[in-house]
C-alpha cells in the first residue's frame, strides 16, 4: 500500500468518524421563524408598553401632576406596541433603510 493510498483511507475514516460524531452530539437546529417572529412581537409589546409607562411616571413624578401623563403614555405605548406587533406580521419595516410599503405594480394586459 503506497503512503497516497493510507492518506485518502485515514481522511476517510476521520470523515466517518466526524459524521457519526455529529450525528451523535450535534444534532441539526430546527429553525422555527414563526416562534422567533412571536417572542419579537411579545418583546415588542411589552417594551413600547412599559417604556411608555416609565416615560408618563417619569413625567408624572418630575411635574408633580396626577397620573395624567401616566396615562397618556401608557396609551401610547400600547399603540406603538400594536403597531410594531402590524409591521412585524406584515414584514415592512424590519430592515435598516425602511422606505415604507412596498408597492408591486402590475401592468395590466
Amino acid at each position: 500500500m503506497s503512503d497516497d493510498d493510507k492518506l485518502s483511507e485515514l481522511s476517510k475514516d476521520v470523515k466517518a468518524a466526524r459524521e457519526e460524531y455529529n450525528k451523535d452530539y450535534n444534532p441539526p437546529q430546527k429553525e422555527d421563524k414563526n416562534l422567533d417572529a412571536g417572542a419579537r412581537a411579545g418583546v415588542e409589546l411589552v417594551g413600547a408598553l412599559l417604556g411608555g409607562a416609565l416615560i408618563g411616571y417619569g413625567l408624572d413624578y418630575f411635574l408633580e401632576t396626577s397620573p395624567l401623563f401616566f396615562i397618556i403614555f401608557t396609551l401610547l405605548g400600547t399603540v406603538t406596541g400594536f403597531y410594531n406587533i402590524y409591521k412585524i406580521t406584515m414584514g415592512t419595516g424590519t430592515s435598516v433603510g425602511f422606505k415604507g410599503l412596498k408597492n408591486d405594480s402590475k401592468d395590466a394586459k
